[in-house]
């Protein structure tokens, strides 16, 4: 059975949850021997539906989310047709699921949910989910509570983090899951470091971060993502893309690792 990741943010906007999800998963599947599915639960349109493509592509209008759901209605959902109803990104490594903007609720998104999961947790050994930000929207919740592992994706602000790590702060849906803390856009320079977070917050979870980085994010504007990250794969140290690859391999690493995966040996640049 695959992994579910899922990747979210107590607050919406700051967390560049989207673009980090893009990346682990990008540079994931063409640096390890696994086959990943890439999805979304964002209420209103996400900017990954076009980071990987240019235009409006004919497939789309059938394919996602909303077609499975339509296959769970029927009880005709197979665990083999769920690739029939996305794209490829990285030929046998990375598929992308276009999500389902119609919004349920309750029980209807609960049960339209668990057997989507299932069934393409059979044919996919990861499963990478930008979950829509906070716990107000139960598809959310649900992805949360099937996960083998979270991402909390943070910024680097102060009040926010001072927000999330205190005790009103943390989710109920955190608790007694595993998961792991990644400050986004970071700044390396900045003097709010992640050591300095670390030990401000008495942090024992593994904590991450993932840089900003201007090819990439021209990349996205440009929707040209998955060309951005083959053409990157092989920089060197002082290489633009570098510490965004370097920082994004060790996380995915560590994701390998909390799962019980070996991941693929690569060559030090």
């Amino acid at each position: 059975m695959g992994n579910i990741i899922v990747n979210w943010s107590p607050i919406h906007g700051q967390g560049a949850t989207t673009s980090n999800t893009v990346a682990l998963a990008s540079i994931f599947a063409l640096e390890q021997p696994y086959r990943s599915l890439l999805t979304h639960t964002q209420a209103s349109f996400s900017t990954m539906e076009t980071m990987y493509r240019k235009g409006e592509k004919s497939g789309f209008r059938d394919s996602g989310v909303l077609a499975l759901e339509r296959l769970v209605k029927s009880k005709l959902l197979k665990p083999e047709a769920v690739s029939d109803y996305t794209e490829t990104i990285y030929k046998s490594s990375l598929d992308f699921l276009p999500a389902n903007r119609d919004s349920y609720d309750g029980e209807e998104t609960e049960r339209l949910i668990q057997p989507i999961l299932k069934a393409a947790a059979q044919q996919y050994d990861f499963l990478w989910i930008d979950a829509h930000s906070g716990t107000a929207n139960v598809r959310t919740c649900e992805m949360m509570k099937q996960a083998d592992l979270i991402l909390v994706h943070l910024p680097q602000n102060k009040y926010i983090l001072e927000q999330f790590f205190s005790e009103k702060g943390m989710p109920a849906e955190l608790e007694g899951k595993r998961y792991f803390i990644i400050l986004s856009q970071y700044d390396a320079d900045a003097g709010y470091s992640l050591r300095n977070i670390k030990r401000q917050f008495k942090i024992q979870v593994p904590m991450y971060s993932i840089p900003y980085t201007t090819g990439f994010r021209d990349a996205a504007n440009q929707e040209t993502v998955s060309e951005y990250f083959v053409r990157s794969n092989k920089s060197q140290k002082g290489d633009p893309a570098f510490s965004l690859l370097n920082s994004v391999r060790k996380i995915n690493e560590a994701v390998l690792k909390e799962l019980g995966f070996k991941g693929a040996e690569r060559e030090e640049a």
